[in-house]
């Protein structure tokens, strides 16, 4: 039996005997009532030692019971109730109605041929105690209204299992979804990846993958602001999506880094999908303000690699190849090219690469555990790095500080569910344990790629003026970087909605960032963000006030509105 199979057996045993428990209680409370009739009695202290003894048994065999067992049990206990209702001073008794409790289980545990099947014995048994002990009138009308309230109840319940499962299914399709452009983000992308190479194997096929880039991207975000990259990163998405096959799947795995998987696909039908799709990308950006073009590296399982990190890595090796050549191309992955690469030093890193790809996931989910969205700790990348760039950081520098920008809350992945969604004000002991988050996320980011990184998220809710944590550093102290990080955090959460508040608007977030400006945060890089926004808006502005521009139908919704 799987993890999640014996998780819903414990968690179905502990239910019913749950039941069992709550119907031996109703029973003792009947029996321990004014009474008179000495065989009763006994019938019902029966039922009670059988009920609590079964529950307890239940309960400390729940991790070790199979499925099968439980709908013996449920039968059994809805005998007990039936005995209960007999053994009881009235005829019929109203603690028949009990078993509205096995009928909420039923419908909820059970698939539904299991739950007919239950409600049907209930309605024999029952059936059988009114035979045994009339009521004074109506005995089918007994039955019709105590079966009719109990099939009510589980069909109500079954609607809301049905429900849930609807709602389940939606949250898992968010964690695997990216949200700017709907397509699969990365862990999406590599379940898929795996699915299709274990079916390559078995059918001994093949599976191609197409590595793409974005030329020069970082250019559109520079001249015509970061809303119009959004677009632009859209209608990227859009293009891809439908000019590949039908079979074909595209998925956003980075910033402007886009990958397809082409299943039963050689490297040349790759090929000339992958020339098909960069002539059309070409030709959708080829009049905008600033042009742009894609590059795309190709790899075919098994040549090209056996495992999932064996053909990313063989397709990123071809993208780079495509980049050298002068970019706008497609180049197909070979041995020579890999040669290529490793003689020029690029992904030589490749278990640091794979330790920053597995960490990036982790903060990805971090975030939907935390604020059921996957956007706060990419939020907070994109501000670092607008940032960064303009107090006129390396461009190398800028990347690494975006990077800490994702990964700057990841130490909240050891913060219990119940403090992280507190409504209210943590006690002392709970703030205790948020205030280890940063040195927990330096520990887990504890890696040789990451080690100027580590620092900076270690750093980053130290305070210039010495009041924040966990070491109480001051001034100059604190590395830039953190100090970014600080502002880009702070300004996020602040015009972010979250269970237990909603933001504050970007006006006061602006305004709660100057009045602490000197104290909690750097006043240079507060000045950074202010002028940045103020950019942003202006640009945002002077778009919407030009129908029919490029981007101007996002520039309604600029980045500080």
């Amino acid at each position: 039996m799987g993890a999640g199979a014996g998780h819903a057996t414990d968690l179905m045993a502990k239910m019913l005997a749950s039941l069992f428990f709550a119907g031996a209680t109703l029973a003792l409370l009947t029996m321990v009532l004014p009474r008179s009739e000495a065989f009763d009695a006994m019938g019902m202290l029966a039922v009670v030692a059988n009920a609590y003894v079964v529950a307890a048994l239940l309960y400390w065999r729940a991790d070790r019971l199979s499925p099968a067992t439980l709908r013996p049990a449920l039968a059994w206990g809805s005998s007990l109730i039936t005995a209960v209702a007999y053994f009881s001073a009235e005829s019929p008794s109203p603690l028949v109605f009990f078993y509205l409790w096995v009928f909420l289980y039923a419908s909820y545990f059970f698939t539904r041929p299991e739950t007919i099947a239950q409600i049907a014995y209930v309605g024999v048994a029952y059936a059988a105690l009114l035979a045994v002990s009339p009521p004074p009138t109506g005995t089918a009308a007994w039955w019709v209204v105590g079966m009719g309230t109990l099939v009510v109840a589980a069909i109500l319940i079954g609607a809301m299992r049905g429900r849930t499962d609807v709602l389940i299914e939606q949250l898992y399709d968010a964690a695997r979804t990216d949200p700017l452009t709907g397509l699969l983000n990365r862990r999406g992308f590599r379940d898929l990846l795996d699915l299709e190479l274990e079916r390559a194997r078995r059918a001994e096929g093949c599976v191609t993958v197409l590595v793409a880039d974005i030329d020069h991207f970082k250019e559109v975000n520079d001249r015509c602001g970061h809303h119009v990259g959004d677009a632009a990163l859209q209608r990227t998405a859009r293009t891809l999506d439908e000019g590949k096959r039908q079979i074909d799947v595209v998925a956003r795995v980075g910033g402007e880094e886009f990958t397809l998987i082409l299943p039963d696909t050689e490297a040349p039908e790759g090929m000339a999908i992958a020339e098909r799709l960069r002539c059309q990308f070409q030709r959708e950006f080829s009049a905008e303000t600033v042009p742009l073009t894609i590059c795309f590296g190709i790899a075919t399982f098994p040549v090209d690699g056996e495992t999932a990190g064996a053909l990313l890595r063989a397709g990123d090796a071809a993208l780079y190849g495509a980049k050298a050549a002068g970019r706008n191309r497609s180049v197909v992955h070979s041995p020579a090219l890999r040669e290529m690469v490793a003689r020029e030093g690029v992904g030589g890193d490749l278990e640091g690469e794979r330790y920053v790809a597995v960490v990036r996931d982790l903060a990805e989910a971090l975030d939907l555990r935390f604020s059921g969205s996957a956007r706060h700790s990419e939020t907070v990348g994109r501000y670092a790095e607008m940032m960064a760039e303009e107090l006129g950081l390396p461009q190398e520098r800028v990347a690494r500080v975006r990077l800490a920008g994702i990964l700057h809350d990841i130490g909240k992945v050891a913060v219990a569910d119940a403090i992280l969604h507190k409504p209210g004000r943590p006690t002392e002991e709970e703030w205790a344990t948020i205030r280890r988050h940063p040195e927990l996320g330096a520990q887990i980011l504890e890696h040789p790629s990451l080690a100027d990184v580590r620092g900076w998220v270690a750093a980053h809710h130290e305070r210039p003026d010495g009041k924040g944590y966990p070491l109480g550093l001051s001034g100059t102290a604190i590395g830039l970087e953190a100090r970014i990080l600080a502002v880009a955090d702070a300004y996020e959460a602040m015009t972010s909605d979250r269970s237990y508040r909603g933001s504050i608007g970007h006006e006061a977030a602006r305004a709660e960032l100057q009045r602490f400006a000197g104290s909690q945060f750097d006043p240079a890089v507060v000045e950074a963000l202010q002028a940045v926004l103020r950019r942003e808006s202006a640009r945002a502005s002077a778009l919407a006030s030009r129908p029919g521009a490029p981007g101007a139908e996002h520039a309604r919704t600029p980045l500080t509105s």
